[in-house]
């Protein structure tokens, strides 16, 4: 079983990713399911094998402990770690190949407290893996997209497990803004001289010290233009995702 999470600031399209991915992969004949992982999430653009408001609903937890919408989500998305061990059996009992997990809306809850780490620990000893999103209509400033770029090391580094890094509604760019921003990903120096030519101040130089630590790292972030409503990019985000986890072998033999 492949356990794959997605990844993403709010309105980075992670539920459309789950929903349409979960979708393609079945057309490719692979045996995937899809898991809800947000307790805030009252409607979806798909329909969940498994989900966490089965367990735990922040309206809920909102009224039984008076709080208000940021605590309730905050203490729900704790209370995750209490149903781990039975959303963890609902999945094994439908036997998948391919588990794509959609992660809670406000990232910071998910991947910089213990909650994520430690999910993806108890999920047993699966192989996994992470999508991290780049919102394509954000990551056309160059300061945003090292941002992301930022952001997205910190998930490496907190999770420790492969990575993949994909552009989120590229359907939304153009062709040459796609170009500008894959060349971003490819070459350094194009990225260095787009924030020397199109930022200043402090902006120029908190990207530029933000780009010297991620240098520092060595880590490969080239993200992957993909698009839920057109399909747009998923064979090779498919690609990539089966490299790091079954060597380039499709998932379901």
């Amino acid at each position: 079983m492949n356990l794959i999470f997605i990844l993403g600031t709010a309105g980075s399209g992670k539920s459309e990713l789950t929903g349409s991915f979960t979708s393609w992969l079945e057309q490719q004949g692979e045996d995937v399911i899809s898991v809800n992982l947000d307790p805030g999430a009252i409607t979806l653009p798909y329909s969940p094998s498994v989900t966490v408001r089965d367990y735990v609903k922040v309206e809920e937890v909102m009224e039984e402990y008076s709080l208000g919408p940021n605590g309730g989500l905050m203490l729900a998305c704790d209370m995750i770690i209490d149903v781990i061990d039975e959303i963890y059996r609902e999945i094994q009992e439908f036997v998948p190949e391919v588990v794509l997990i959609d992660t809670p809306g406000q990232l910071e809850l998910f991947a910089f407290r213990d909650t994520g780490a430690r999910i993806a620990e108890k999920l047993g000893e699966e192989s996994k893996a992470i999508i991290y999103l780049f919102d394509s209509v954000f990551c056309r400033d160059p300061l945003n997209y090292v941002m992301n770029m930022f952001i997205a090391s910190a998930i490496n580094i907190r999770f420790l497990l492969p990575q993949v890094s994909a552009l989120s509604k590229a359907d939304l760019l153009s062709e040459e803004e796609i170009e500008e921003i894959e060349g971003w990903g490819e070459d350094p120096l194009l990225l260095e001289a787009a924030i020397y030519s199109r930022l200043e101040g402090v902006d120029r130089i908190l990207s530029q010290d933000m780009m010297d630590i991620i240098n520092r790292l060595g880590l490969e972030l080239n993200p992957i233009p993909i698009s839920s409503r057109t399909y747009e990019g998923f064979s090779w985000l498919y690609s990539e995702l089966a490299r790091i986890l079954t060597r380039g072998e499709k998932f379901t033999q």
